[in-house]
């Protein structure tokens, strides 16, 4: 068979874009990938982490509100992506992130040398199936930036991995002693939910969630420091000061600033539905919404919970200039 001439040659595709959040649950990465999702050009997807897992094993509501089995946009998604979201597609998909996205396979995330040729297959699969998760996603919501709030640094690490995407890493924190209040208060609801035994997010103690922080701000740092592009947000500053937060974000993350943020007006924003996934309640709030910092710990927070969560987490407090006190 002739070659075909240079000139003659396809060039190779576009990279698709995608944002990716990181950092500690509980830190406000709900409202802070629905509000990148309202800019021209951008759509949010929640937590796309925990698709397999959970949304569509156990039909979750998107977004939208509609359960994910109803929505027309996912079930688009899926049937132009993956073939449909039929059960063996899915064991598949849970079964990569298993064996390749997981914390204790950082090593060889890092250093991709590490892995055998199965681990290697597995990355490269993991890759592919994503990659065309994130490009039907954008193709299908008219935008050329994916969101992606599944905030975990494994996965983060073994996307950059795939060639066909532009992984921009949006490290996202928050006091660590305002993280380990949110955990630790019992029976929060989770509206995604249409199963009663799902209907409360998970909570945990004040130590262990300290310990977590910490632990994932380590992993998020060096995970900025690995990524091309990569911008951090504390989330504080989000909500007191959420138009110019953003685009200083965008600017670090190397995309275009807008000159004006639309959808925010001081410290209200206004946002619609989206075919967000997983996330905080908040995903369900609609219309304008008036942020406000949320220190409920310093009043509700044990004295010696403050002390303990303080002393876990000292070196990121002091690291993003947290007053210790």
């Amino acid at each position: 068979m002739p070659s075909t001439p240079a000139s003659e040659e396809r060039p190779a595709r576009e990279q698709q874009t995608v944002v990716y959040i990181v950092g500690a649950g509980r830190s406000g990465s709900t409202l802070l990938e629905r509000m990148l999702g309202a800019f021209p050009g951008y759509v949010n997807v929640g937590e796309l982490v925990g698709l397999f897992h959970r949304t569509v094993t156990q039909d979750e509501r998107c977004g939208c509100g509609e359960p994910f089995s109803t929505c027309p946009f996912w079930q688009a998604v899926g049937e132009q992506a993956l073939g449909g979201w039929d059960a063996e597609r899915v064991a598949e998909l849970a079964g990569l992130k298993d064996r390749v996205a997981r914390q204790r396979y950082l090593p060889r995330l890092v250093l991709p040398r590490l892995a055998n040729a199965e681990q290697s297959r597995d990355l490269q699969r993991y890759g592919e199936l994503h990659e065309r998760l994130y490009r039907v996603v954008a193709e299908r919501a008219g935008a050329q930036v994916v969101v992606d709030a599944s905030k975990g640094p494994a996965p983060a690490l073994a996307l950059r991995h795939a060639p066909g995407l532009d992984v921009r890493v949006l490290h996202l924190v928050r006091d660590v002693r305002g993280v380990a209040y949110s955990w630790s208060k019992p029976e929060v609801e989770r509206p995604h939910s249409t199963q009663e035994a799902y209907q409360h997010m998970a909570n945990f103690s004040v130590a262990r969630t300290a310990a977590r922080w910490t632990r994932v701000e380590a992993e998020a740092l060096a995970m900025t420091s690995l990524a091309r592009h990569a911008a951090t947000v504390r989330y504080e500053d989000l909500v007191a000061d959420p138009g110019p937060t953003l685009q200083k974000a965008l600017g670090d993350l190397g995309l275009p600033v807008p000159a004006t943020v639309d959808h925010v007006q001081g410290q209200v924003v206004t946002l619609g539905a989206s075919h967000g996934i997983g996330g905080n309640p908040s995903r369900f709030r609609l219309g304008e919404i008036r942020l406000r910092v949320d220190e409920a710990w310093r009043q509700q927070l044990a004295p010696r919970d403050k002390v303990v969560s303080t002393a876990i987490g000292l070196p990121g407090l002091l690291g993003h200039r947290y007053p210790v006190g």
